[in-house]
Formats: C-alpha cells, sequence, structure tokens
C-alpha cells in the first residue's frame, strides 16, 4: 500500500493524547479538618507504584480512532504492479546559447559567463542531448548533435566543455532576436526530423544588455514548444561610460570648427567626472576637456585639436571604471581636405547671376573636408586630361566642338561623369548626334517665348543612385520647383537611356546613358533663371553633392563604418589590399565587390592603384547601451521563460498523476472514515457504561 500525503502521519502523533489522559491521576481538591485528628502527626500516603492503566480498552479505541484519521488524510492506496520506465517520458535537448559580443568584456562578465555555461552542462542528465552556441551580430554553432553524430553524449559533453575554454568575446554587436530565433527554429527542426518528441530549452547566458537587437522576433513567430531560460550576468559595477564624434551638420561653413564630442553615462554608474582627449595612439596630442555627466544622461562639447606633424586619429575617455574600457576609444580618419575639380563648359560670366556658371561656382564652399574649385573652357578651348588629373564631374552648357567632344570622350571611357544641360533647341540639333539621336517633338519647334505656363516634375525614380538620398518622406517633395523653360524630347533613337525624372506632360526631365566605363547625364532643362527655380530650391546643393559622390573613381563611399559592417570596394584596376589596425595586409581578391573583414575597431588602409584610403571602424553605438533587458520584453513577443523539466521531474510528474488516478478510484479513505464512526460509537457506549456507578443502599437510621 502506498499513500499520497506521507506528511499526514505526523498526525499519528496526537494519540499521545489519550495516554496522558489515562495516565494523569485525579485527586481530591476539597481540604477539610477534622478536630479529633488536630492533635496527630501528619503522615503522608507512601508512593508504592507509579500510575498506572485502567481502561485499556478505551485508550486502545481513541489511540485506534486518531491512527485511522491520520490515515485516511494520507489518502492510501494499492499501487498496481506496472512501473514506469526512463522510455515512458522524453527526452530533454538543452541549447547552451553563449554572448560574445563586445559588452562581454566588461570587468570579468566573460568569465562568469563561461561558468555559468559550464555548471549547466554538469547539470545535466545522462539521457539528456546539448548543443552549443554563441553569438555576436550573427549566430555561430559550435556543437550540435548533428555535426558530433559518432560521439556519445557524455564526450560530447566534454567537447562542448573544451569549446566554451576556446571561446572568447568579439568587438561586434549584440543581435539578440535573431541568435534566440535560429536557435529555436533549429531545435524545432531537428526535433521533427529525428521524431523525439523531446522537451526543448535553451538556456541563455549573457549580459542581456538593453542595447540587443531584437528586431527578428518582431517579425517571425517563436516555436511553442521550445522554453528559454534566461540567466543575465551582471558585473560587480555598472558604471559605463562611452565616447562619440557627432557628424558636422555645417559643411557649407568656411571656418575650421572643433569636432563635437558626447559623453553618455550609464544609468547605474557611480562615476561622473571624466576627460576626453584626441590621441595618436602612444600619447594624447590636445588639452583634455572635462566632462560632469551624471548617471543616465549625456553632454556635447567641443574637443579642438591642433594639426600638427601627427594627426590624431581617435578619442580617448579618461576616468571611466576599471574593467570597462571596451568602448572608451572612438576612431576618426584624421582629416584631409579633398581636393574636387569641376570642368564646366560654358561662355557665360561667372559673375553673370542668371546663368549657370554663378550658381555652380558659389555651391561648395570650401571645408575642412572638401574645396571644390570649377574650371570653365570657352567654344574655343580644349582640355588635355591625363585620366588621374581629370575632374570628378564635366558640366556642359554649350554645344562641344570635335575637339571637345574627343576629349570629353576620351573622359567618359576611362570612367568619368558628364552631365549635359540642353539649354536651347539649337543646342538638341547640334548635339543630336553625339548624344545617340536626341530628337525634338514636333509640338516643341513652336516659340517657346509664347509658353506662359510652368511644368513640374511628374515623375522621378527614387531607386536610381541619384536620388536615392531623396528617396524619404521628407526629402521627395520636387513640387516647389517651377521650369519656365524645358526642351521637350524623343528618346526613341537613343540606346540604353534610362529615364530617371519626367515632367508632368510625360516628356523626359533626366535620362542617362553609359559610355564606356562612364555614365553621361542630360538635363532638358537648366538652372539658369530662364529655365527654372532649381538654383534657388534646398534640393540644388544636395543634388550637385550627390552627382560628386556618385563620380567619385577609385574613393570610399564613407571614411566610417561599425564592426562587422560590409565595406563597398571602388572600383580598380590591377591588386588591391587592406591594411589592418594590426599592421598586418590582407589582399583582396580580384572582383572583389566588398570588404568584410573589419573584426576589430580601428584604422584600415584601402591600398590600390598606389594611393592609400583609409577608413576607421568603431564598435557599434547600441553595444554601449549596457543597462539590463527587462525579461519582460521577451515575454512581449510570446516567449515562454522558465526551464522545462529534466526526465527525472516528468517521471515523478508522471507517477503523482498516475497514483492520484489510482487512489481516487478506489477511495480507501472514505472506509476508514466509515471506520472511524464505528470505532467512536463503540467508544462512547463503553465510556458511558464505565462511568455509570449503581447507587448504595442506605441502610435504616435506628
Amino acid at each position: 500500500m502506498s499513500v499520497l500525503s506521507g506528511i499526514f502521519l505526523l498526525g499519528a502523533a496526537a494519540i499521545a493524547a489519550p495516554i496522558l489522559f489515562h495516565l494523569i491521576r485525579r485527586t481530591p481538591k476539597a481540604h477539610y479538618e477534622f478536630s479529633s485528628l488536630m492533635f496527630l502527626k501528619p503522615s503522608p500516603p507512601k508512593l508504592t507504584r507509579r500510575s498506572r492503566l485502567d481502561q485499556w480498552l478505551l485508550l486502545l479505541l481513541r489511540s485506534l480512532v486518531i491512527l485511522l484519521l491520520a490515515i485516511a488524510f494520507m489518502r492510501p492506496y494499492f499501487r498496481s504492479e506496472a512501473q514506469l520506465s526512463p522510455e515512458d517520458a522524453p527526452q530533454r535537448h538543452v541549447a547552451i546559447v553563449v554572448d560574445q559580443s563586445a559588452s562581454m568584456r566588461r570587468g570579468n562578465l566573460w568569465q562568469q559567463a563561461i561558468e555559468e555555461a559550464k555548471s549547466t552542462v554538469d547539470g545535466l542528465e545522462l539521457t539528456e542531448e546539448v548543443s552549443l552556441f554563441s553569438f555576436d551580430e550573427t549566430l555561430h554553432t559550435v556543437v550540435t548533435p548533428e555535426q558530433t553524430g559518432q560521439l556519445t553524449r557524455s564526450q560530447r559533453r566534454e567537447l562542448v566543455r573544451e569549446k566554451l575554454d576556446q571561446l572568447s568575446p568579439t568587438w561586434g554587436a549584440s543581435n539578440l532576436g535573431g541568435a534566440l530565433q535560429s536557435v529555436a527554429e533549429r531545435l524545432e527542426a531537428a526535433d521533427d526530423l529525428r521524431q523525439t518528441h523531446a522537451a526543448l530549452q535553451i538556456v541563455l547566458v549573457g549580459d542581456l544588455q538593453s542595447g540587443s537587437q531584437l528586431d527578428a522576433l518582431q517579425t517571425s513567430q517563436w516555436p511553442e514548444s521550445v522554453r528559454l531560460d534566461a540567466r543575465p550576468i551582471e558585473p560587480t559595477d555598472a558604471t559605463n561610460a562611452r565616447v562619440r564624434v557627432l557628424a558636422s551638420d555645417d559643411e557649407s561653413s568656411d571656418e575650421q570648427r572643433a569636432p563635437r564630442v558626447r559623453v553618455r553615462n550609464a544609468a547605474n554608474s557611480q562615476i561622473e567626472q571624466f576627460e576626453v582627449a584626441w590621441s595618436d595612439g602612444n600619447t594624447d596630442q590636445s588639452r583634455s576637456v572635462a566632462y560632469y555627466v551624471p548617471p543616465g544622461e549625456s553632454l556635447v562639447l567641443d574637443v579642438p585639436y591642433d594639426l600638427g606633424e601627427v594627426k590624431p586619429d581617435r578619442l580617448m575617455l579618461h576616468g571611466d571604471a576599471p574593467g570597462m574600457e571596451f568602448d572608451n576609444t572612438f576612431y576618426v580618419v584624421p582629416p584631409l581636405q579633398e581636393q574636387i575639380q569641376i570642368a564646366y563648359f560654358g561662355s557665360e560670366e561667372e559673375s553673370d547671376p542668371a546663368e549657370m556658371r554663378f550658381y555652380l561656382s558659389r555651391a561648395f564652399g570650401e571645408t575642412p573636408a572638401r574645396k571644390v574649385e570649377v574650371a570653365a573652357f570657352n567654344a574655343e578651348a580644349v582640355p588635355k586630361w591625363e585620366f588621374d588629373a581629370a575632374p570628378r564631374l564635366a558640366v556642359i552648357a554649350q554645344p562641344l566642338s570635335p575637339a571637345q567632344q574627343q576629349e570629353v570622350e576620351r573622359y567618359l571611357e576611362h570612367g568619368g561623369h558628364a552631365l549635359v544641360v540642353l539649354k536651347s533647341d539649337e543646342m538638341v540639333g547640334q548635339m543630336s548626334d553625339w548624344l545617340g539621336g536626341v530628337s525634338l517633338l514636333p509640338s516643341q519647334q513652336a516659340d517657346d517665348a509664347q509658353q506662359e505656363a510652368y511644368a513640374m516634375l511628374g515623375h522621378i525614380d527614387f531607386r536610381h543612385p541619384l536620388f536615392v538620398p531623396f528617396a524619404a518622406a521628407r526629402y521627395n517633395d520636387f513640387t516647389k520647383i517651377r521650369f519656365w523653360r524645358h526642351r521637350s524630347v524623343n528618346l526613341e533613337g537613343v540606346e540604353n537611356a534610362n529615364v530617371i525624372a519626367q515632367f508632368e506632360d510625360g516628356t523626359p526631365a533626366l535620362w542617362s546613358t553609359p559610355r564606356g566605363a562612364g555614365t553621361l547625364y542630360v538635363m532638358t532643362a537648366g538652372w539658369n533663371r530662364s529655365d527654372s527655380q532649381l538654383a534657388l530650391s534646398t534640393k540644388f546643393l544636395p543634388l550637385l553633392s550627390r552627382w560628386l559622390e556618385l563620380a567619385a573613381r577609385g574613393e570610399l563611399a564613407s571614411q566610417s563604418y561599425v564592426v562587422k559592417q560590409a565595406v563597398p570596394l571602388p572600383e580598380a584596376s590591377g591588386k588591391r589590399s587592406v591594411r589592418l589596425p594590426d599592421g598586418t595586409t590582407v589582399d583582396l581578391a580580384d572582383g572583389a565587390t566588398t570588404f568584410t573583414e573589419t573584426t576589430e575597431p580601428g584604422i584600415y588602409t584601402l591600398i590600390h592603384d598606389g594611393r592609400q584610403s583609409p577608413f576607421a571602424v568603431n564598435l557599434a553605438d547600441a553595444e554601449s547601451e549596457t543597462d539590463l533587458l527587462p525579461l519582460e520584453r521577451l515575454e512581449q513577443f510570446g516567449i515562454p521563460l522558465g526551464s522545462t523539466p529534466t526526465q527525472a521531474e516528468q517521471l515523478a510528474q508522471m507517477r503523482q498523476l498516475r497514483d492520484v488516478e489510482l487512489e481516487s478510484r478506489q477511495k480507501i479513505w472514505k472506509w476508514l472514515v466509515v471506520a472511524v464512526l464505528v470505532l467512536l460509537a463503540m467508544e462512547t457506549l463503553l465510556a458511558a457504561r464505565r462511568t455509570h456507578q449503581p447507587a448504595q443502599a442506605m441502610g435504616d437510621l435506628a
């Protein structure tokens, strides 16, 4: 016989109460004085034997009642002969996911994470499967049963311990959502393939920083069969501050302004005083600027530097807590002013405010990063460009002579970019053949002076690289630009013409055609006063700047990237290589379009065509948001938190359910209650009989 609740056996100890009551002898409490005995010496009775039990049957009945009640509360039942085996409960598959992003470099977080992961492996049962994953920007598969099918489970656990010792934190950001979603889907797919119906468990070991990316959890459905056991690792000191250089929003200023630097302090920080200085990697190259930043706040100040022989390439933050220096350095490319030349083919004077050259020469002010010069060529001047000395962009606002056409054609063949602005009908006719067969529409041959209405752009291809920066709703409104005159042309004879913008009447406003390795753009209206208001629009300068960006040959699109970000490579001939921050050089494959080995912060240098193009790689800004992520955020994505029961716990639950079912069918406790009632009735009758004493007969008094 078995019982469901053995704790009620302690109630049988109440049997001691009847025994004590039976052992207690009642003595008379009344005290009477007799005069005849007052001169006698009192002699108390001698104790000859201890108290003894007189009512054995009553004592037995009362004790039996208490014992049967205790057994009834224990809910006894007769166990069946069938026993549960380990095969009756599903096994567990535990996937240990370790965060190895840059924030795990803080203090002793990494050592704590490895110890926690190893303790998880040590706590597994012999029948449980184990996998090991790590993640930063991407998920890394370290050990899985599919990859190590030839190993036993005990051997696989030893392999997991060895791999944990080999892991180390990287400089990448934390894509927590993508890692969890990928592991959950892999566990479910592997279980479906093997048909094991295992209990799937993910054990997440990391700092669970609030800057972790969770976008993947919003776009995917979490598998219901997978539970997440999050084990956050926290540092002993939560102090952490980070430094960043803010991008300048005033590139048109002629004065060199000190860089704006922001220092942000963590919400739980214990330090408020910091210092920031420029450095070349060895010593500070500028005066330190003091920052007072309360916890959870940020402060932006100017941090000036002197341009000497050694140019600083990084900002250093001093005063952070020991062990929290992983985000205290921000790398920048040393400032070098880029010299850009624009060739302008036109006869008008630069000082004429009604013509295009006036606005073009004043569009780009000199900045510390860029100086733009406009070189004008009239109808007789023929440029003699060598490829290295060619302009960044050629703007053609008048018909070209045959010699000029030949030179510009050579410029385009070598990868140059040219913009032709059709300012008159005569220019369309004179340059029709060179432009590929452009012709005026018949309706346009009327006198344009009779047209009083203006035209607007009706369609713009914002997918074209020229207009991609304007694709956002905040910048894509071109309806305020009025075109007083434009040339309505027919492009049926032009091969490979890509219309980028059209007027409301459907005629082309801007198109491009490939010319050798370069690109030729054509506009049917200029930005001179008689043609349009384009030069007075806020879109004019960004549009010209975008043309210069697209025309940059052999130059990087940007000089600032983050760790693990792919760097687009410019087209170049010959051998190309990249010098890493540690000084080693990596050769690039022929035809490579991106460089992906940005594995650590620092200054990288692209070496190509005899030139060196440096670019900076920094830690992702979100990686410095080290506050603890609330677990409620994960629950909002439908992730069940907690630990799945082990096989032993599942067997115990199954046994408990089976025992409860057996007990509910047998209901032995009801018969025990009936027996208790019968015994109580017998005890009552016997006690009443024993306590009734017959009255003694009284003799006659004489």
